[in-house]
């Protein structure tokens, strides 16, 4: 099947062009050469070594040009930033709290605390435009993950009102609660359309088992006053049952429970258990409890991530063991 044929890269178009151009060549040397051509008196000798210098340093500087391209492509830190599409290079992913249009500022993020994966941290989101021109239309905020493409909604649609008026400006929060380190792209719209978007380097949380505490009977693992359960030994590849229990605000705890877990070093999230119906139910000194099942795959270090009614609640390192 025929292609369109893909124009030619620039550094293969300045190959083509005379090696007398490059810096290295003498104007004593360019009328060395050029006075050799014309002159077919000249003997083959002479005129021997000007052509294999031209072809030699025409080969060295092709040899060049190609590792300098292929370094700049292999890069892991450039790579990182920004991403490869064809020969042309674009900063889309380069981190930025801060989204400007013809150099005015438009669009403002705040991340609280350390904003490190697994952490619900809160965000306050400047649009730098005066309530009056916004309210009464609506802002959404979603954020995909560059690296595999999960996209998380970190703001539900929501309806812009009089009282996120803030001086001169529209402030709106969030719960900035990422799943994954690495970058990630939040697009904010308003009434459906882009106003801009935001691109954080979100820091990886620290993988060391969470602690125990006790709460009315039971000892649990997790965030104390937030998020723990009760389980056995963790096996890797035996399903068990476990008790879950939360505290926060009833609206935070009622909505569909979706539990997820990642791997230490990897960005591969599973799905745990998920069940419909959560409501605020005291237990145990908690707000809310419920029982699960759940089986995690393989041994070492897991995030294991409790989310309810889309938004993530948490999360508990675990440490699994062999069969």
């Amino acid at each position: 099947m025929k292609t369109e044929q893909e124009p030619q890269p620039d550094w293969m178009q300045e190959l083509a062009s005379p090696p007398f151009n490059e810096p290295m060549f003498t104007a004593k040397m360019k009328s060395d050469v050029s006075q050799s051509a014309a002159n077919g008196a000249i003997s083959r000798k002479r005129r021997r070594a000007p052509r294999r210098l031209i072809s030699m340093t025409a080969g060295v500087l092709a040899l060049l040009l190609i590792a300098a391209v292929w370094g700049w492509r292999e890069s892991p830190a450039l790579q990182r930033m920004i991403p490869i599409q064809g020969w042309g290079y674009a900063a889309k992913w380069t981190p930025r709290s801060v989204y400007t249009v013809d150099g005015v500022d438009k669009l403002q993020v705040f991340p609280g605390g350390e904003a490190a994966a697994g952490s619900p941290a809160g965000a306050w989101w400047n649009l730098l435009t005066p309530i009056q021109e916004l309210e009464g239309k609506t802002i959404s905020i979603s954020a995909v993950h560059r690296d595999t493409g999960t996209i998380i909604e970190e703001l539900a649609e929501t309806k812009i009102t009089s009282d996120m008026a803030y001086n001169d400006l529209t402030r709106v929060s969030s719960r900035f609660a990422l799943p994954l380190s690495g970058l990630w792209r939040f697009d904010v719209m308003v009434d459906n359309e882009k106003y801009g978007d935001i691109v954080i380097d979100v820091p990886d949380s620290s993988w060391e088992p969470s602690p125990s505490f006790v709460s009315g009977s039971y000892a649990m693992s997790g965030v104390e006053g937030r998020l723990g359960f009760i389980y056995p030994d963790l096996i890797a590849g035996k399903p068990n049952k476990y008790m879950w229990h939360f505290w926060g605000l009833d609206e935070e705890l009622t909505g569909d429970l979706v539990i997820t877990a990642v791997k230490q070093n990897s960005s591969e999230i599973i799905d745990v258990f998920k069940v419909g119906g959560l409501r605020p139910s005291p237990l145990n000194g908690a707000d809310a409890a419920i029982p699960t099942s759940m089986s995690l795959p393989s041994p070492g270090l897991w995030r294991i991530m409790v989310s309810i009614d889309g938004q993530l609640f948490g999360s508990v390192i675990v440490e699994v063991a062999k069969p």
